[in-house]
């Protein structure tokens, strides 16, 4: 396998950082006048106010609301929102599998819990609000099984395989001297050694990381220089390689809002609330400056009155001729209607976010809704965040997950794989509220015909048999986020009812018997042979 190659990693980002450049200017103005959110090394200084062309917090509330209502809509802490389960639907019954899957899932999940993965995915929904592309890394933890960093989209670039899938991550990161040294030791360069020794040891120096699909590795050879992906450090100036390894799979999760034809990276709602947002800021701008104007009006006053020491803080006094006294000017404003032109463009500030239907979600502004009102609210919102969504499950969930997986399946944590899985592939279930509540509309829409159906039934029962009862059942109670642990699967149900139906016929029929029984007068002498009344005490004595 050949070496990586230093200039072509370096030549390589710079083309996909100069391609950026539209974009950045693009996040820089949501930044500036929206969210005053950090996503170049030498945007804002350390420490420096970022909120200076802002005056107004409706965008950056909203998107708050935004990152956490997809938190804990779709990846809460607290509760499941995803479960492992095979393509093979028949096999997910066996009791082997059923169990494997069930420990799996949960081990997974403590994992991810006791980790920072949750706070890595609460900043990847933040950045998906405003900059529509998200970088998260996965690797095996040293404090935890697994760790997670999220990294700015300034800063990174993202290359797609033919299918559109993201498969390459060039990233610039800044290490001090003694950063490099501590990480690298001797491979660092002879820069970079100088500035340690010479107790410049906080000087800074960029460092490309590129991850990308190899083309000539031995897969049959388990070494770092032959895995899938390769993962290579270089030193931008000095074009030094640092290191150069590999991963078994991709170990990014790099997700887009939404995309357009013909681009990479993704679209926001901060890029469709920015001119609302822009024009909200200007309007408080002047808003304020005219409510200021109101308060502390200026003064009408004579030319000759522009020599006297006019005072006009409270208390003070003001010297004029008779008859010329200074007065107020009035502007004659309408603040109201200003007021409801900023509450126009907050709304829709709010609406580029989604902030209703969190709101909604989260039972916080229902006071003065009912149930009916709130659920036509949640529904018409699914109705546009739905394709948003499968991008998440299939840019985020399911790379993530994966990576996941394989890190504590190496690592030992996971038990041993059922011999009836091999050869077949998993898939996963999610069950965040989100995901249930894209799911509801189908089974309200069940809930609807069975209950239209019940009406008929009464006078028509043999039409319950167009509808197969027990995998409604089934379906409804996974649709509606009941692990599938606590479901008792068909070959199981299936045998019970044998039992039952069993044990029903014999009570039914030992209760005929006895009831025939008693209608038979106690005999003092042995029944005649061939007669009924020796069949009957036949039967009874064979029951017996």
């Amino acid at each position: 396998m050949a070496a990586a190659d230093a200039k072509k990693i370096i030549d390589v980002y710079t083309k996909l950082d100069g391609d950026k450049g539209t974009l950045k200017s693009h996040l820089r103005e949501i930044s500036e006048f929206m969210l005053a959110i950090k996503f170049l090394y030498d945007q804002y200084v350390e420490g420096g106010k970022r909120q200076s062309n802002i005056y107004d917090g409706t965008a950056i509330r909203a998107h708050r609301v935004f990152a956490n209502g997809l938190y804990g809509n779709l990846s809460p802490q607290s509760v499941p929102w995803f479960m492992l389960t095979t393509k093979n639907k028949t096999l997910a019954e066996n009791a082997n599998v059923k169990f494997w899957l069930a420990d799996t899932t949960e081990r997974l999940r403590n994992a991810i819990n006791s980790s920072n993965a949750p706070l890595a995915l609460q900043q990847v929904y933040r950045a998906e609000g405003w900059a529509g592309t998200a970088i998260m890394y996965i690797e095996p933890g040293r404090r935890y099984a697994i760790n997670c960093q999220t990294f700015s989209v300034g800063n990174c670039c993202i290359m797609e395989d033919a299918d559109g899938v993201v498969d390459s991550v060039y990233r610039l990161e800044k290490f001090t001297a003694r950063q490099m040294v501590m990480k690298w030791g001797v491979k660092v360069s002879e820069k970079v050694e100088k500035a340690y020794k010479d107790d410049k040891k906080d000087e800074q120096f960029e460092v490309i990381h590129a991850v990308y699909p190899r083309d000539d590795y031995n897969w049959r050879k388990m070494d770092n220089m032959n895995m899938p992906w390769a993962s290579v450090y270089v030193e931008r100036e000095s074009k030094n390689i640092l290191s150069e390894s590999g991963y078994q799979e991709f170990p990014f999760a790099c997700p887009r809002w939404e995309k357009d034809d013909g681009e990479v990276y993704g679209r926001a709602p901060g890029m469709d609330a920015l001119p609302d947002g822009k024009m909200l800021n200007q309007m408080c701008y002047d808003n304020m400056r005219g409510i200021q104007k109101a308060i502390d009006p200026p003064l009408l006053a004579s030319k000759e009155s522009a020599i006297s020491s006019t005072n006009t803080k409270a208390g003070g006094v003001i010297y004029h001729k008779s008859g010329e006294a200074p007065q107020a000017l009035q502007s004659g404003s309408r603040f109201d209607i200003a007021m409801d032109y900023v509450n126009e463009y907050r709304q829709a500030v709010r609406d580029a976010f989604y902030h209703d239907l969190f709101l909604a979600l989260a039972q916080q502004d229902n006071q003065q809704k009912t149930a009916y009102e709130v659920r036509q609210i949640v529904e018409e919102k699914l109705s546009i965040l739905g394709p948003a969504l499968g991008r998440q499950q299939t840019e985020l969930f399911d790379p993530f997950l994966t990576r996941v997986f394989w890190i504590l399946y190496r690592a030992g944590y996971l038990l041993p794989v059922p011999r009836e899985l091999a050869g077949q592939g998993l898939s996963v279930e999610y069950v965040g509220r989100l995901a249930l509540a894209m799911k509801s509309q189908e089974t309200q829409a069940t809930g609807q015909v069975l209950t239209f159906v019940g009406q008929l039934a009464e006078a028509r029962p043999e039409i319950l048999d167009n509808f197969d009862v027990d995998e409604i059942a089934q379906g409804t109670a996974t649709r509606a986020g009941m692990p599938i642990k606590y479901l008792v699967p068909p070959d199981v149900r299936d045998k019970r009812r044998a039992l039952q139906a069993q044990a029903l016929a014999q009570e039914k029929a030992d209760m005929q018997l006895e009831a025939a029984a008693s209608q038979i007068p106690n005999l003092s002498k042995t029944p005649e042979a061939g007669s009924l009344a020796e069949g009957l005490m036949k039967q009874m004595g064979a029951g017996r």
